[in-house]
């Protein structure tokens, strides 16, 4: 079996954290690697296939270092107002968050690549494009399964768990809510309904349905108590 725990190691080692709080973070992720290694071999893949789809669900680790960095570093002003609560977040929700959101933007962009199978496009006018990647909504459930799963297992609550696994689509819903008054205003001046229409479907495309994506992959573990914390090795 790979040394998921070295492995995790010599990738994280230039985190600035203290050692404690780096130890757990490689615990975490070593342990979610192990765990779904074991899971793939019990479903019947080869030693080879199963590391490497366990292997692959850490698309970016540069990309990873350096979102653990951030909510490390926003996650120590939360503990020093909250104490515990916000070491136990860092495992239950930002950890895996993270990592899901950053899964779901590679497979994204890997959608984007010229060799990549054609996106479904549609004009709502001449300069409008509406392009739906239906390939990223198919992908989508088993990323939200791996955000759920993850919060699950490190003991998330039912609501750290969805938020882990809807991280995707929570990332952009600043973005609507910046966008949609600026349309309103511009719809009732100027009486054009084009706008507003593109705002819905942004909503729609980039919102709704990946967050439905998302939590449909997660369903399965949303039910049932939170698992036993992982303890570090000694």
């Amino acid at each position: 079996m790979p040394d998921w725990r070295g492995i995790a190691r010599r990738r994280l080692a230039p985190l600035a954290l203290e050692a404690k709080r780096k130890e757990e973070i490689i615990d975490e992720l070593s342990g979610h690697l192990e765990d779904l290694y074991s899971d793939l071999l019990r479903h019947g893949k080869s030693e080879a296939e199963a590391a490497q789809s366990a292997w692959s669900t850490v698309a970016d680790w540069d990309e990873l270092r350096d979102a653990i960095q951030l909510a490390a570093n926003e996650e120590a002003v939360m503990d020093y107002h909250l104490g515990p609560a916000g070491e136990r977040r860092l495992k239950t929700l930002w950890l895996p968050g993270v990592c899901t959101g950053l899964l779901a933007g590679v497979l994204l962009r890997l959608l984007q690549l010229p060799s990549a199978p054609a996106p479904n496009v549609s004009w709502l006018r001449p300069s409008t494009p509406l392009i739906i990647y239906w390939q990223w909504y198919l992908c989508l459930p088993l990323v939200g399964a791996m955000g759920a799963y993850w919060s699950r297992r490190a003991g998330g609550t039912l609501l750290e768990r969805a938020s882990a696994a809807s991280f995707p689509a929570l990332q952009l819903i600043c973005y609507p809510g910046i966008l949609l008054p600026f349309v309103m205003v511009f719809d009732l001046i100027f009486h054009h309904s084009a706008p507003l229409v593109v705002a819905a479907f942004f909503l729609l495309v980039w919102i709704v349905v990946p967050e439905a994506a998302l939590l449909l992959g997660a369903l399965p573990f949303l039910k049932g108590e939170a698992m036993k914390p992982r303890r570090a090795a000694a």
